[in-house]
């Protein structure tokens, strides 16, 4: 009797255990019922999406608005169920069409951002560009040091590149087997000129033979590298000279050296290269699309650290790319009679373009992928239209459109980053209705 009574209290336990664990599964169900009902009507209240008359036009995502599909189901992001858009009763305004490629955000999601917008406007761009520049030689006051004749160096005076030098400086002085004749017939003609002179029955016709020899016979002298000094010399002294000396032909800078002592070098060869700087270039680094604008160049200025700027000119010669065309050398041309401008030297350049009239927004508008750029127009009624545009100069905070945009339509200029963001996250997957 005893186990009887054991069993029995059990089986009583067990039954009350499962009583109280069905009845709290029903509770926890019955809560769970009441709690996403009234989620669903206080969202729907809060959104207050159906009007008192019309039919379903198609579902959306709450969280999203941008998604359609035309049945009801369940959203594919966030698996809240889809809700009704109903067509506009007779007596309701209807709202904006909503474009391609537009995000539509409801009035509370439009004041949570605060978007700034600004109007496209249609005014002269004054365009200033600043690069850097690297100066140059003029190629029409470079001058070539070389001797017209072969020779040997004896000397050199003035054997660094850099150096600066004036004209009629002594260079280097070399020694050739064929410097005698040209200045035993320098003399020659010099005597006979002056025999002529002194005579008083000498024709004119023989006296001008004369003097026509004596220039010859000094360009002679000239052509093989003799300096004003030395045929000066020849002229007083009427003795060979041993050694020629090459003298720098202006004022300059040596920028090349081509000898050193005992070098033999042939006729003609380049010895050395001076370049006067009186007047220098300035090749200034430019892109393609300011390469194309170069003739819109109106005032160009070069800027060295702690001196007055610098005014030059643009070259009407075309700029020189490199071989993958991506940066292009603008010659300017500048005067250079301080001397402050040395060949070689990176410089700063300021480049002012003629104004021309254009539509500008202000940069923050501009959404660059690198691809491509775009702006996010206002269509209103929380409409927001991605529009591919082409950009070109920038200037301050502001850039030029040249192609996407009207004069007069307003572009999102604060915000526009989260209108992107919004726009990637509600591009639906390919296959889901629209």
């Amino acid at each position: 009797m005893p186990e009887e009574r054991n069993s029995s209290a059990a089986r009583i336990k067990a039954c009350s255990g499962l009583t109280r664990w069905l009845f709290g599964l029903g509770l926890i169900a019955f809560l769970g019922t009441a709690y996403f009902a009234g989620h669903g009507s206080l969202a729907s209240a809060m959104r207050g999406t159906k009007p008192a008359a019309g039919h379903v036009l198609y579902y959306v995502d709450p969280m999203h608005p941008a998604y359609r599909s035309d049945r009801p189901g369940k959203a594919p992001d966030c698996g809240m169920d889809l809700e009704p858009v109903y067509s506009p009763g007779p007596n309701v305004q209807p709202t904006p069409a909503r474009v391609s490629n537009a995000v539509v955000l409801t009035p509370s999601q439009e004041q949570a951002a605060q978007f700034e917008t600004e109007t496209a406007q249609a005014a002269p761009l004054t365009r200033t560009l600043r690069t850097a520049g690297r100066v140059a030689p003029d190629e029409a006051l470079t001058f070539t040091v070389s001797a017209g004749v072969d020779g040997w160096v004896r000397r050199v005076f003035s054997d660094r590149t850099g150096t600066l030098v004036k004209r009629g400086t002594i260079l280097a002085s070399f020694y050739s087997k064929d410097i005698s004749a040209p200045q035993q017939a320098y003399v020659y003609a010099l005597e006979s000129c002056e025999r002529l002179r002194r005579s008083s029955s000498t024709a004119s016709e023989p006296l001008a033979l004369a003097t026509q020899q004596l220039t010859t016979a000094r360009d002679n002298l000239l052509f093989l590298g003799m300096d004003e000094a030395q045929i000066e010399e020849l002229t007083r002294t009427r003795r060979e000279i041993s050694e020629v000396n090459l003298a720098s032909p202006a004022d300059g800078l040596i920028v090349e050296r081509g000898l050193e002592i005992g070098k033999r070098f042939m006729k003609g060869e380049s010895l050395y290269r001076i370049a006067a700087l009186a007047h220098v270039w300035v090749l200034a680094d430019i892109n393609p699309g300011d390469a194309a604008r170069a003739a819109a160049i109106t005032k160009a200025q070069i800027r060295v650290d702690d001196l007055p700027p610098i005014d030059a000119h643009v070259s009407p010669i075309p700029p020189r790319f490199d071989d993958q065309g991506r940066t292009g050398k603008l010659r300017l041309e500048a005067n250079n009679l301080r001397g402050v401008l040395v060949p070689g030297m990176i410089v700063n350049v300021v480049l002012h373009f003629a104004p021309r009239p254009t539509i500008t927004v202000h940069v923050d508008a501009v959404i660059d992928s690198g691809a491509r750029q775009s702006v996010f127009v206002t269509r209103g009624g929380g409409n927001y239209e991605l529009r591919h545009v082409v950009t070109g100069s920038q200037e301050g905070d502001h850039v030029e459109i040249l192609e996407g945009l009207r004069p007069g339509e307003r572009v999102v200029k604060a915000g526009a980053f989260l209108l992107d963001s919004e726009s990637r996250l509600k591009t639906p997957p390919s296959g889901l209705a629209q």
